[in-house]
Order: structure tokens, then C-alpha cells, then sequence
């Protein structure tokens, strides 16, 4: 009797996002206990020419937006000075045509409180030099967000960075992962209603190295939709051998191009079904280190079913599997 395990994981990259440069990318001056701890949130941010950013103070205290940095007193202010602003206040900034590709500020009454800004063109997932893209388009409170990427252009490794903005452009979330030694990145966390307040589209930004090389893609959260609890009474089962295959595939003892044939195997005699939409056009020579370690879990049983099957479309959408 054949064994159905099936994959329906979607590679996500172009989601309809609603784009409207009136709006602008909000930077909130904030403070919280402790010594010097008033900063601006984000620190980093990108925007595209022609599009604004807004810095709102929110601070007990007046600050000031200044391009520069402290140790090149020539240059401090040159390109914008907001002058002082004080408690409630905010400044804004639109982004001329000609704009640098990436400066730092600072505030001179607080002059260890510094921003960057990353200007230029952002892909929409499917940047040749840096690609990101999510499992799925949709998120429900409960479900776990996998954001995947690789960097072609490594002639600065630095961490990852990822923000997720509304679509008021007011950052939700923000966090850094490294690079895996083969320039991939996996980075998974929970979708909640903390994150997440309203239902609405969102706006995913990632960028490394500096100047910064930046990606941006699309998704969307239903505040009122739970993620569906999984069944006992599942139809879909993993042929018992294809773990044993996997773990021989994570401890050397068979190749890449073995485990990669035993997968095509397994589809095209309709042991696994795929389906898949927007997925990448981004082609990758090898497969990612977190894939293999994925699979590693997943094959000691640490991980579910649902990690192994991300893992496999991850690999058919960029053609590693042929189907």
C-alpha cells in the first residue's frame, strides 16, 4: 500500500502589499531604565527615494536629529539638522533623488544616541545578492514564521538583520541571526497577538554588510483566526524508512545527490505530493547548512513532520529537487 506523505508548505516572495510613499517609516525616540538608555527605535532603517521618515520624540527630553557622526566635525549636519526637538515633538525627513546610499546620525545634546539610515532600491525577495522568503503568505496567532534567506555578496559578513513593520509603517518586531558558514540563514519565531495586534498586512525587512544590502517581502496576520490544532486521526504518514534515509543523509554516509535522487524517487512514484505557489525564482548551487540540520532533527524525532516538508519545498522551489 503506498505510503502518502504529503508537502504543502508554500515558498511565499510576492504577496499584493499596498505600497503608498505618503506614508512614512517611523523612528521613535524612546527611553527606558537605566543609564544612557534613550535611543532611536529602529537604530536601522531603509527607505526608497521620494519616501519619508518620521522621527517622533517620546523622550522627557529635548533631542535633535543630526546627519554625521561625532568624530567628523566637518561633516556633522551638513546633509539635515532638525534642530532642537522638544518632548512631543517630531521631525521629518523626505528622501531626495539624490540621496547617499547610507549615512549615520546622531543627536548632538545625546551624542551616544545614534541611527543609521540605508537609502536605495530594496527587493521585493528575489534580490540577486541577498534572498528572503517565508513559508507562507498568511500568519495566524500560534503559527511559527520561517524566514530563510542566503547572501550571494559576502564581502561583509555581518549579522542579519530583520524587521516587520505594519502598514503604517510602525516597526512591530525586530531581531538579528547570523549567517551559517555557507552564507544561508533560517530564522523561526512565534506569531502572536503581542507581535501581531491588529489584522493587517505587514512588510518584512532584511539587510547585512555596510553598506547595507537590503530585501523586503510581504505577509499578512488575521488577529482573529487561530492556527488549526493538529489531528491524532492525521491521514498522512511518513514512509518509516525515509527517516532512516535522512539520518544517513546528515552523518555523511550517503551524498547530497543520493538524498536529493531518493526525494525525486519518492514524489514522482506519489509518495510525497507537493503544491506550491509563488515560490522563488532564485536558483541555489548546494543545499543550505539549515536544511540539513533541519532534517538531522527531524529524523531524531525533535522536530515534526511539518519542519521536514518546509525544508523539502524550500528545496523544490529553487529547483535543488527537480520535479
Amino acid at each position: 500500500m503506498a505510503i502518502l506523505f504529503a508537502i504543502f508548505i508554500t515558498i511565499s516572495t510576492t504577496q499584493a502589499y499596498a505600497y503608498d510613499s505618503t506614508i512614512p517609516w517611523k523612528i521613535t525616540i524612546k527611553t527606558s531604565p537605566g543609564v544612557n538608555s534613550t535611543s532611536f527605535w529602529p537604530p536601522e532603517i531603509h527607505a526608497r527615494q521620494n519616501e519619508t521618515i518620521l522621527w517622533i520624540n517620546n523622550d522627557t527630553v529635548a533631542h535633535t536629529i543630526t546627519s554625521g557622526v561625532l568624530d567628523h566635525p566637518s561633516y556633522v549636519g551638513k546633509i539635515f539638522d532638525s534642530g532642537v526637538i522638544n518632548p512631543g515633538g517630531n521631525f521629518s525627513l523626505k528622501i531626495p533623488a539624490d540621496m547617499w546610499s547610507g549615512y549615520y546620525y546622531f543627536c548632538k545634546i545625546h551624542p551616544w544616541m545614534s541611527g543609521k539610515i540605508d537609502i536605495g532600491t530594496a527587493y521585493l525577495g528575489i534580490s540577486p545578492d541577498f534572498s528572503i522568503e517565508t513559508d507562507k503568505e498568511s500568519y495566524s496567532p500560534g503559527n511559527i514564521i520561517r524566514i530563510a534567506g542566503i547572501a550571494n555578496n559576502t564581502y561583509q559578513i555581518t549579522p542579519v538583520t530583520i524587521q516587520i513593520f505594519d502598514s503604517q509603517r510602525n516597526l512591530v518586531y525586530t531581531n538579528k541571526t547570523n549567517l551559517f558558514s555557507d552564507n544561508s540563514f533560517l530564522y523561526e519565531f512565534e506569531a502572536t497577538n503581542a507581535i501581531f495586534k491588529t489584522t493587517d498586512n505587514y512588510k518584512i525587512k532584511s539587510f547585512f554588510g555596510f553598506p547595507a544590502t537590503i530585501t523586503d517581502m510581504n505577509i499578512s496576520f488575521n488577529n482573529t483566526q487561530l492556527s488549526p490544532v493538529s489531528s491524532t486521526q492525521d491521514t498522512h504518514y511518513t514512509p518509516y524508512w525515509l527517516k532512516n534515509n535522512a539520518a544517513m543523509w546528515t552523518t555523511g554516509k550517503i551524498t547530497d545527490k543520493e538524498f536529493i535522487n531518493l526525494i525525486q524517487y519518492l514524489i514522482k512514484n506519489k509518495y510525497m505530493s507537493t503544491y506550491s505557489q509563488n515560490i522563488s525564482n532564485i536558483n541555489l548551487d548546494t543545499i543550505p547548512i539549515w536544511v540539513k540540520n533541519k532534517v538531522q532533527r527531524w529524523s531524531n524525532n525533535t522536530v515534526p513532520d511539518e519542519e521536514f516538508a518546509f525544508s523539502m519545498q524550500y528545496l523544490i522551489a529553487h529547483k535543488i529537487i527537480q520535479l
